[in-house]
C-alpha cells in the first residue's frame, strides 16, 4: 500500500514540477532523485539567506544575491523562477515523505 501511494505521489509531482522527460519516465526512481536533489540544493540556498540574516556580514547581502543570480542563470531561470521551483520541490518532497508514513 505504501509503495502504491509513493508511486502515485511521485508520478503526480513529476509532472507538476516539470521534471525532464527522462525523469518523468521513471517517477518512482529518477523522478524522486530529481526532487530530492533540488530540495537539497534549495536547502543550501536557504541556509545562505538565513546565515546572512543572522550574522549581518558586511557585503553578505550582495554575495547572496549574486550567488542566487548566478545559480538561476546556470539553470536557465530567473531568480523568481528558481525560488518558485524551490518552493515546489520542497512541497513535493514533503508530500512524498508523508506518503511514506513519515514526517520530514
Amino acid at each position: 500500500m505504501r509503495t502504491i501511494k509513493l508511486a502515485a505521489a511521485a508520478a503526480t509531482l513529476a509532472v507538476a514540477l516539470a521534471i525532464p522527460a527522462s525523469a518523468q519516465n521513471e517517477p518512482s526512481g529518477q523522478g524522486l532523485l530529481v526532487i530530492a536533489k533540488m530540495t537539497g540544493a534549495c536547502g543550501v540556498l536557504n541556509s545562505m539567506i538565513q546565515f546572512q540574516t543572522s550574522t549581518r556580514m558586511p557585503g553578505g547581502e550582495e554575495f547572496v544575491a549574486r550567488f542566487w543570480n548566478v545559480e538561476a542563470a546556470r539553470l536557465g531561470l530567473t531568480v523568481q523562477q528558481l525560488s518558485d521551483q524551490c518552493d515546489d520541490s520542497i512541497a513535493a518532497y514533503d508530500t512524498i515523505w508523508n506518503a511514506m508514513g513519515e514526517s520530514p
